[in-house]
């Protein structure tokens, strides 16, 4: 099975960002990212020097143990802001992702081809930026994210954020925009119907509201294993109280004894991961080892 969840973090913000691409992500991350002295504004956070810079990896690779959020969008809007940039704009050029061309899509394929032949795919396979949200979040039945916002409440709910960054972490403006229209009545009934099927979960989980439509021309594909309605229960309600904590602790900040003692905890976290990340680099790498022990030798010596 394919790894959809990743996350970025950079020193002196004190959040990890579980990425979930087409939800302000590229925002999000070009604000992480010129945080870091080496950085700049025109330096594209989807490089490679973007994703170093924000220490882009797996979710369940080694990070330190900072509260880690995440934004979702209303499921199809965001779909259909995936086809107008993954597809409309690859149209005379040829797509920017392999993986697409690999699942046999092709640029030129109108909205409802694209759609049912998503449907003939495992989602296990699909495409990463068109991957159900719920399936980023999760890890083995359980949330990864500690604080999950809507971008539709995006200035609402940034200001927890910020005020658990410990940090000026603002979003100045949106990048890579590609938004889609609130009104959905251009898009077909059966289209509908099938991505309102698809990210059925999505919906259920994250209270976004599903468009009326009974047009069951196209067949979905589901995931292997779905969630049931007791696992979709309970994920709501760690969301709920996940998110409730993280909004107390947001205002607990605002004591300035309670904020340094936080931020003394928050920094000895980050500390504690990069020293266990550099013993762990040294091991891989025998020729560090010995050029450190000859560094200190030298230092010894002179």
């Amino acid at each position: 099975m394919e790894n959809h969840s990743f996350i970025k973090f950079v020193p002196g913000v004190y959040v990890i960002y579980l990425s979930i691409p087409k939800v302000a992500s590229s925002s999000i991350s070009h604000a992480m990212m010129v945080r870091q002295p080496t950085a700049n504004e025109a330096m594209s956070e989807h490089s490679r020097e973007g994703k170093a810079l924000t220490n882009w990896r797996p979710a369940s690779a080694p990070h330190p143990s900072l509260p880690i959020f995440t934004f979702t969008r209303h499921p199809i809007r965001k779909f259909l802001s995936y086809y107008k940039d993954k597809f409309v704009r690859a149209r005379g050029r040829g797509f920017e992702l392999d993986h697409l061309r690999d699942l046999k899509f092709d640029p030129e394929m109108s909205l409802e081809e694209v759609i049912e032949h998503m449907m003939t795919i495992p989602v296990e396979r699909m495409e990463h930026h068109a991957q159900p949200q719920h399936r980023i979040v999760l890890k083995d039945g359980e949330l990864i994210p500690d604080f999950i916002g809507q971008v539709e409440t995006l200035a609402d709910d940034w200001p927890v954020v910020e005020a658990l960054s410990l940090s000026e972490f603002t979003i100045d403006g949106k990048k890579n925009v590609t938004g889609s229209n609130d009104d959905l009545s251009g898009v077909s009934d059966a289209a509908l119907s099938a991505l309102t099927r698809y990210y059925e979960e999505d919906f259920e989980l994250f209270g976004y509201e599903k468009p009326e439509c009974a047009d069951d021309t196209v067949a979905v594909r589901k995931a292997k294993r779905p969630l049931s309605s007791e696992e979709l229960e309970r994920l709501r309600l760690d969301i709920e109280d996940r998110r409730r904590r993280m909004v107390n602790l947001s205002r607990d900040l605002e004591d300035d004894d309670f904020r340094a003692e936080y931020a003394r905890s928050m920094q000895d976290a980050f500390n504690d991961y990069l020293i266990h990340a550099n013993k762990a680099s040294q091991k891989r790498c025998p020729s560090r080892r010995r050029a450190l022990r000859s560094m200190k030798r030298a230092l010894v010596n002179s």
